[in-house]
């Protein structure tokens, strides 16, 4: 059986001032539209860890001593975003930092963002 294979139209000439500004409008209007996605708690997490790694000057393989996780394990997890919760804690020990989960109702947190929370 052959594969087949997709051949897509390309573009072969720039688009006009008329056709960029209506493209531009279209994108303005979707993002008007469309929310911005929250990102997730790991990637906050993990960026936090790594900010803090890089403000300490610690690097990877310092932190690899220190934790008994790979160099190549760490820079896998500041890229992929995405780990346990034992992994983090032991990445946030490793920088002398503490972990800490929370957990708050969405409606308490609506509260504190309108200001009506006592």
């Amino acid at each position: 059986m052959v594969k087949k294979t997709y051949r897509g139209v390309t573009r072969t000439r720039r688009l006009t001032a008329a056709e960029a500004a209506k493209y531009r409008q279209i994108r303005e209007q979707v993002a008007r539209e469309i929310p911005p996605a929250k990102p997730s708690p790991e990637k906050v997490v993990i960026a936090k860890l790594r900010a803090m790694r890089e403000a300490k000057g610690i690097s990877l393989s310092d932190l690899a001593d220190r934790t008994g996780i790979t160099r190549g394990n760490l820079a896998r997890l500041e890229s992929q975003k995405n780990a346990t919760l034992r992994t983090l804690q032991r990445y946030a020990d490793g920088l002398d930092c503490e972990l800490e989960i929370n957990v708050i109702s969405v409606d308490t947190q609506k509260k504190r963002l309108c200001g009506t929370a006592s």
